[in-house]
């Protein structure tokens, strides 16, 4: 059975129910639904969500239920993927280079072209589509994949922007200047066109996940999305423009238009991913002409700024990323990680430290790999890279920072960060060396203080379930 958004729930369903939260309870999808989101993440508990009745901003019930927080939890993301969550660097990067070719499929074959809808059918402000955040102006769409393509050499892209859903055929559309979908337009407008774009929304979080990888330009993302999923891409021409752009057969729903020839409006402001409002700003808007959706589809939501913004939307390709490329110039990494509480500023990077010289290597092979990365981090392999309180403590007695950091002035980093001085594409990026200096010689032990432990075989002789219910660990208190 192919892979997609309700195969997957359906798993979940059947081998983890106790992972989803059904809301049976009528919610609005202006801020109640980001609130509730917002309340668990808070907690740290990441419960993949089913609303079963939103209500629109009309205070109608929508027809279609909402799934969000999809890709909140690292563990889940991991296990859709197949992988274990502690090797997404290494094990995502190998997904994402054994490439599978899409399949073309017909139209009948195709759950998404269910119903079609054009003209003054269409009315984008059915779909339960989220506002999240107390200045947003309206209703998001924030797992939109918008797909257009070169004009010179026909090659598509797909890209996750955000689209303000402003009246039932008109959305705005915020693409980052630096990105390939940026790229195409000003090709299309420069030839004097329109650029035409599909926008396909819900598909498994393996799908939408290798549709995320950093590629070439330009270059299909739709075999590393085969890739991920571990399967061919089922794909069919859209409405509009056939063949040129096509869109995933799978998917819940696809929305089709037109970016007019430079036409900028008011977009924002914006709760982004940093945790911050995001200005206001003109930016291009998309005119639509065609949606096409399955008859009991499933609305993909998204918790904007929150974990389900995070993890599987961005850090795992970027891990797998900065894996790559760094391992490249520097062997003696072991493993990436870009937590949640960076929000995609912070990497944490792992290395086998034999000889001097490593740890800013990895800082300086790093920091290109992506714009949005600020602060590198390099520790030692003694420490457990996914527990912040070695990344710190690393820090607070590993690292002299006259001697081991990293700062690079003048740099291009990415605008939505809000400490970034105006006009906000220009700011300051490094990173620290936390490790201890290498062994003096090849054999020999590293010349540093010893951390404490208790003897090895005491501690593998002292099981924590023969002294301490398992079912009372959470009631304990936690420290910071």
């Amino acid at each position: 059975m192919a892979k997609n958004l309700r195969t997957y729930l359906e798993q979940l369903e059947k081998e983890r129910p106790e992972v989803i939260l059904r809301v049976q309870k009528p919610m609005k999808v202006a801020y109640e639904i980001s609130a509730l989101q917002r309340k668990l993440d808070a907690l740290r508990k990441y419960p993949v969500i089913i609303v079963e009745h939103p209500i629109l901003d009309n205070g109608e019930e929508s027809a279609f239920p909402v799934v969000t927080n999809l890709t909140a939890s690292r563990e889940l993301c991991a296990e859709a993927l197949g992988l274990d969550h502690r090797r997404i660097a290494m094990d995502y990067a190998a997904k994402v280079s054994h490439r599978i070719d899409p399949v073309k499929v017909s139209k009948d074959e195709a759950p998404v072209k269910e119903v079609i809808e054009t003209g003054e059918d269409i009315n984008l402000l059915k779909f339960p589509i989220l506002t999240h955040n107390y200045m947003d102006p309206g209703p998001y769409i924030g797992t939109g994949f918008v797909c257009n393509y070169d004009p010179e050499t026909k090659v598509d892209n797909c890209s996750l922007q955000r689209i303000w859903v402003k009246s039932p055929r008109r959305t705005g559309y915020w693409p980052a200047v630096t990105s390939h979908s940026m790229q195409n337009i000003w090709k299309w407008w420069g030839a004097g066109k329109d650029m035409p774009v599909a926008i396909w929304i819900g598909h498994h979080p393996a799908g939408i996940s290798g549709a995320q990888s950093r590629l070439a330009y330009p270059e299909s993302h739709y075999p590393s999305m085969g890739g991920v999923m571990g399967e061919a891409v089922k794909l069919v021409p859209s409405e509009l423009f056939g063949e040129d752009i096509m869109v995933p057969a799978d998917a819940e729903m696809v929305i089709e238009g037109y970016v007019p020839r430079e036409v900028f409006e008011a977009e924002g402001p914006f709760g982004e991913y940093p945790g911050y409002i995001g200005p206001q700003r003109p930016s291009p808007v998309i005119d639509v002409k065609c949606v096409t959706y399955r008859k009991d589809a499933i609305y993909h939501g998204l918790g904007v700024g929150l974990a389900d913004h995070l993890v599987l939307l961005g850090n795992f390709p970027l891990e797998a990323r900065i894996y790559n490329v760094v391992k490249s110039v520097v062997p003696e990494v072991m493993n990436v990680f870009v937590p949640i509480s960076g929000r995609r500023n912070h990497v944490y990077v792992q290395v086998k430290k034999t000889r001097p010289g490593i740890g800013k290597e990895v800082i300086m092979a790093t920091l290109p790999c992506d714009s949005r990365l600020k602060h590198v981090f390099v520790i030692d392999e003694d420490m457990d890279l996914f527990n912040e309180s070695d990344v710190m403590w690393s820090i607070a007695y590993r690292s002299q920072w006259d001697r081991d950091l990293v700062v690079v002035e003048g740099a291009a980093v990415f605008p939505l960060d809000p400490s970034v001085p105006s006009p906000g594409n220009i700011g300051t990026r490094g990173g620290i060396d936390a490790t201890m200096p290498p062994p003096i010689g090849n054999g020999l032990p590293r010349f540093y203080q010893m951390v404490n432990k208790t003897p090895d075989e005491v501690a593998a002789a002292i099981q924590l379930e023969d002294f301490v219910d398992p079912g009372l660990l959470g009631n304990y208190p936690s420290s910071s």
